[in-house]
């Protein structure tokens, strides 16, 4: 009988614990039930309950489910004393992120879980999820957090996007359009100001990069997409560049190589086509090593600085004056104040612009750098065709000029004036017919950029394939040589240089488009002429 009284005095003691309350209302309802211990077929947190039984953490407060007592601030007499397993002065401490103890959901020691503070676990630590790892890879199997790889599907390790770039998975390089954290990621070798891969190496900043096409910046309806990118000539497996090059492609090259590209050339040169290097070697003495030394640093050569007085004229359009020198020029590539110039436009807009007042030489360095070489006479002429324009033998292309003291719509005449109301202004950037902004900048009335358009502009221009500007704009300096040219240097020394062919384009000034007989020495630098590259 003492055995059975003990077995029903402990049930009483279960049952007043199963069913104390902290209140009750005048029927006697419980608002708050716990249970000696949950019930694993109970109602989550939130579910109605009428006793701790009901629910899995064994606790009914105000009728619905809650979480269980805590433990933290008992006392204790070790770490198996507490659910924290962190027994510190004898009393349950909170697990923490830093504990040195795999508590709360941690998959492991201090790393894996749900708390936003806690560490994603290294390889080779237990885990419950991908979440709880740093490679974001918990192996189905062993539930280890497994290293990164090129083949997991996940973007881990240092890799720019899923399995490639980076080093230390030894992935691939990444395509085009994928995201990327340095140039090396790329299989273009150019990563660009938006961390994605370029589809060339030197259109990784925006301005010059990527607002070739039609329509002005920040205007409705503009359609911009990359500067590079290259079109096969029509009938020809050779491609070539859908769009001239920029200043803002130049001044990629210029800032990745910081000036020294004869330095680039010598340590590269085994790596690039012999036909890119053929177009070098010979000129390589004129290439600059540094930026800002005068007068052949890359800053003078891309600037208002002129090699040769005489070539192709007294006057160049290159160096771009100031206020008490109100000399009218149009570099594109900026330099500051290097040559004391006071620029009517930003570095921003003049990146957008094509290049000129360049050298052969720098041109073909460039071309080299970027994967291709730069064009010759015969491909461009080829890509122009054999009509009158690009785009065929009608409409002519059109342009404006003073006539009779008015500003009148002249055609494709050298020269004299040959008004011409049926002739098209908007196949090329042909004499005079496009500003932007219109009228320029008045205060420094001296800088002509805005009569040059970005690549692009002038769609309905292009050829069959797509080939943009290959008339008006500008002239394009090409790699076939034709004859030595005696002349004087800036220095006054009489030099002898190869003269190089250039494009028949025609130019904004109003060089007539289709003439094919300009060829002047590698140093000539000219406001009106800039380059396109080739790719094999």
């Amino acid at each position: 009988m003492k055995k059975v009284g003990a077995v029903l005095a402990l049930s009483v003691v279960l049952g007043l614990v199963a069913c104390s309350s902290t209140g009750a209302d005048e029927q006697g309802t419980s608002t708050s039930d716990v249970t000696a211990t949950g019930n694993p077929n109970g109602k989550g947190a939130g579910g109605e309950c009428a006793t701790g039984h009901d629910c899995k953490s064994g606790v009914c407060n105000e009728s619905k489910c809650a979480a269980p007592p805590t433990d933290i601030g008992h006392g204790c007499a070790g770490p198996g004393d507490c659910s924290s397993k962190v027994c510190v002065d004898s009393v349950c401490q909170a697990a923490k992120v830093d504990d040195g103890v795999k508590n709360g959901d941690e998959s492991d020691v201090d790393c894996g879980g749900a708390d936003p503070a806690a560490v994603r676990c290294a390889d080779d630590k237990t885990c419950k999820a991908a979440e709880d790892c740093q490679s974001s890879v918990c192996d189905a199997a062993t539930k280890k957090c497994n290293a990164p790889s090129s083949t997991d599907g996940v973007k881990n390790g240092d890799e720019g996007d899923v399995d490639c770039g980076g080093t230390t998975t030894a992935a691939a390089k990444c395509a085009v359009g994928k995201t990327c954290n340095k140039h090396d990621d790329c299989s273009s070798d150019g990563c660009d100001d938006s961390k994605h891969c370029a589809n060339g190496r030197s259109c990784t900043q925006l301005n010059g990069g990527r607002t070739c096409g039609k329509g002005e910046v920040g205007q409705p309806g503009a359609q911009h997409e990359s500067c590079c990118g290259a079109i096969a000539i029509p009938g020809r497996a050779t491609k070539l560049d859908k769009y001239k090059i920029t200043a803002g492609r130049m001044r990629t090259f210029v800032e990745r190589t910081n000036g020294n590209v004869l330095g680039w050339y010598e340590a590269n040169k085994a790596s690039i086509t012999p036909a890119a290097r053929a177009q070098v070697e010979p000129y390589k003495g004129y290439l600059p090593q540094d930026k800002q030394s005068a007068p052949y640093g890359a800053d003078y050569q891309l600037g208002g600085t002129i090699f040769l007085p005489q070539r192709p004229s007294a006057s160049q359009g290159c160096f771009v004056g100031n206020s008490a020198n109100r000399a009218y020029g149009s570099h594109t590539y900026w330099n500051g104040t290097l040559e004391q110039e006071d620029r009517g436009f930003d570095q921003a807009f003049l990146d957008r612009l094509p290049l000129n007042c360049v050298t052969y030489p720098m041109l073909a360095a460039f071309c080299a750098w970027d994967g291709g070489r730069l064009e010759t006479f015969d491909e461009h002429a080829a890509a122009y065709g054999g009509a009158t324009y690009p785009w065929g033998n009608t409409p002519a292309a059109g342009g404006y000029s003073t006539v009779n003291g008015a500003w009148t719509k002249v055609g494709p005449a050298t020269g004299a004036a040959n008004p011409c109301p049926t002739c098209a202004d908007d196949r090329a950037n042909w004499r005079n017919n496009y500003q932007f902004p219109v009228g320029g900048n008045a205060a420094k009335s001296w800088d002509f950029a805005f009569w040059m358009s970005p690549p692009g502009r002038f769609p309905l221009g292009a050829n069959a394939a797509g080939h943009q500007d290959l008339a008006g704009l500008q002239m394009e300096i090409t790699a076939t040589t034709t004859t030595n040219d005696t002349t004087v240097d800036l220095n006054g020394q009489t030099v002898n240089q190869v003269r190089v062919k250039w494009s028949k384009n025609g130019s904004w000034e109003g060089h007539n488009v289709g003439y094919a007989s300009f060829e002047f020495a590698i140093m000539t630098k000219y406001g009106k002429t800039g380059g396109r590259c080739a790719r094999d």
